[in-house]
């Protein structure tokens, strides 16, 4: 009777141990086919085992792609079936519609959009020099590429780019000067990302059109800008600001 009992429960712990070897064995099968399609160059998909099928989940390029994965699974040893659902998207041609019936946007109109977009895109965060010069400062790079790549998906605007200061200056055309240099250093980085140069005109304002006071420092600084101006086909852009001129040292002030 206890030898019965005995084999009993020996046979019992045998088959629960059945399950988990079969589980790990289906976990190495696992790990061995997603490294066999490493190995033959293959897109990387979600790959499990059930029941010894192979069950091929993901995205790939091609209905090639899709049935070299299937075989390479299908190779694989103990592997009994593969249900491969690998998507693939259908051709970009194919997705667009054959007709519409949305309209265009008037021309005034998507112009304001892609001025609205391109001012975005500059804004954050904006364009800043050192302090008195011309040298860009390292917290405007990404600005300076998101430009560039802005630029890049619309080919075929021009743009002015456009710098202004605050009104304090030592000398009379001072911030003119300044502001039209700022601008210039603008085109050079937008030039050195690959904007073709005929895209691209500059102009200094300045501290002749201010959008804030210029008696307190938050708005100097909001004066203190870089603006940029879409050009619709034949447009030159804003016209300068009129010469400030030099006074005469020479010349009496009472006598003008």
């Amino acid at each position: 009777m206890v030898l019965v009992v005995a084999a009993f429960f020996a046979v019992v712990l045998l088959g629960s141990d059945e399950p988990a070897t079969e589980r790990a064995s289906e976990q190495d099968l696992t790990a061995t086919v997603q490294g066999a399609m490493v190995q033959a160059g293959l897109p990387t998909v979600e790959v499990q085992v059930v029941d010894w099928t192979v069950i091929l989940d993901g995205r790939v390029a091609t209905a090639e792609l899709k049935e070299a994965a299937g075989r390479v699974a299908f190779a694989q040893a103990d592997v009994i079936a593969v249900q491969n659902r690998l998507f693939v998207p259908p051709p970009v041609d194919d997705l667009a519609p054959t007709s519409t019936t949305v309209p265009d946007l008037p021309a005034s109109l998507a112009d304001l959009v892609l001025q609205a977009r391109l001012s975005a895109v500059a804004a954050h965060p904006p364009i800043q020099f050192e302090s008195g010069g011309d040298r860009i400062t390292l917290e405007s790079v990404p600005t300076l590429d998101r430009l560039a790549d802005f630029l890049g998906f619309e080919p075929a605007i021009r743009v002015q780019i456009i710098g202004h200061t605050d009104s304090d200056e030592r000398n009379p055309g001072d911030n003119l000067y300044l502001s039209a240099v700022r601008a210039e250093a603008v085109r050079t980085q937008l030039l050195a990302r690959g904007v073709e140069p005929d895209r691209l005109v500059t102009l200094g304002m300045g501290h002749a059109d201010p959008i804030a006071d210029n008696l307190t420092k938050s708005g100097k600084a909001a004066n203190r800008r870089i603006e940029f101006l879409l050009l619709r086909p034949g447009e030159e852009g804003l016209p300068p600001p009129p010469d400030p001129g030099i006074p005469d040292p020479d010349t009496d002030d009472e006598g003008k």
